[in-house]
């Protein structure tokens, strides 16, 4: 991963991904791929939607521009091709998606498939340090690579539901893996985290607080597929002797993220519901109807980014072993945090049902 250290010709070249970001998604506005609001959705007028597709056209040109100049390092050639299709092949799937709803289970062999590529490039989770020793995974890492890549894709998608929730996280993330990845000397990966954060930071400025496109299937998906990649990176044996990025770095930025949606699951599983649904229950879904305006529980959750960006500094200064005790207080915070959200829905709709009692009483 390792590559030359950047210098200022990066600021141009981020420049011109932010502005074709922009002129991107101000063209998907005027496309006319629109979000219809139904009874679980958490906006009510009909809004446009795909603008990932301006994420994928500046992450894509400024990461173009950086492997024609050779910054990127050594790249394998067969990995780059295979990862690049399992990437366009869920870009595709995903806009069409977004132009006429594909079922959950489409959705999931197209993941599946993308999955298998990633796989096919080498990528697996090879190791996982605990403090009890490195555990050296073989050929169980790829399964477990394969689901993460899954799991992850969904997590993303699960919780981009509003205004600015999952970019704006994104970028914040971006940015710590960023500077992370710069004073490690890793800077393949500072490029990718710099490249992917300036082409959503284009779609951002059109997304919040005001939403003037929503950035659909095509965007969640993809950037969710990337995170995931990211994180199976560091966990290579090859890399495990001279990168020193934590592989817990990427579920420590979106901790909260995968919180939510595992409960989430575990919660409509325990309930015997179908948690590929569409529902408005996830906790980010709930405190919004609890009164939080979108701007409200945005703000929370980028405030939740930036302390899990602190948190993921401060990891890579730990010994590998014990590195995953730095997700203790944020594990603290979000069980806190659910307890709290949890009681006031149940105050809430027990004053509810106790209001329609008495006017039936009345009547």
């Amino acid at each position: 991963m390792n590559a030359q250290l950047p210098d200022l010709s990066f600021l141009p070249l981020g420049i011109a991904i932010l502005a074709l970001s922009y002129i991107s998604t101000l063209i998907m506005i005027r496309v006319g791929i629109h979000d219809v609001p139904i009874r679980r959705s958490s906006h009510q007028k009909i809004t446009p939607k795909s603008g990932g597709v301006g994420i994928i056209v500046g992450f894509f040109f400024g990461m173009g521009v950086l492997y024609m100049q050779g910054k990127l390092g050594h790249v394998s050639t067969m990995k780059l091709v295979l990862l690049t299709i399992g990437a366009l092949l869920t870009v595709l799937v995903s806009l069409v998606d977004d132009v006429r709803r594909l079922s959950s289970a489409q959705k999931l062999i197209v993941q599946i498939i993308a999955g298998l590529f990633v796989i096919g490039a080498g990528l697996k989770l090879s190791i996982l340090p605990t403090p009890l020793g490195i555990i050296k995974l073989g050929t169980l890492g790829s399964i477990l690579g394969f689901f993460w890549i899954i799991f992850f894709i969904n997590v993303f998608n699960f919780m981009d539901g509003l205004n600015g929730l999952a970019s704006g996280t994104s970028i914040i993330s971006c940015f710590f893996c960023a500077v992370i990845a710069f004073f490690l000397n890793e800077i393949a990966l500072f490029y990718v985290s710099f490249c992917l954060g300036v082409a959503t930071l284009g779609f951002f400025f059109l997304n919040f607080p005001k939403a003037k496109i929503f950035m659909g299937d095509v965007g969640s998906q993809f950037i969710g597929l990337l995170w995931a990649v990211l994180l199976l990176i560091p966990s290579q044996e090859a890399h495990a002797s001279t990168m020193n990025f934590s592989v817990y770095t990427v579920p420590l930025l979106f901790f909260s993220f995968i919180y939510d949606v595992s409960m989430t699951v575990i919660r409509r599983i325990w309930r015997r519901e179908a948690f590929w649904l569409a529902h408005r229950t996830h906790l980010f879904q709930l405190l919004n109807r609890l009164g939080y305006s979108h701007e409200q529980v945005t703000y929370f959750h980028l405030g939740m980014a930036v302390l899990q960006g602190i948190g993921a500094i401060l990891m890579q200064k730990l010994n590998t072993q014990y590195q995953v005790l730095v997700f203790i207080p944020y594990l603290l915070f979000m069980v806190s945090y659910h307890a709290w959200v949890t009681k006031k829905v149940f105050k809430k709709f027990a004053r509810l049902t106790r209001k329609k009692r008495k006017l039936k009483t009345k009547k």
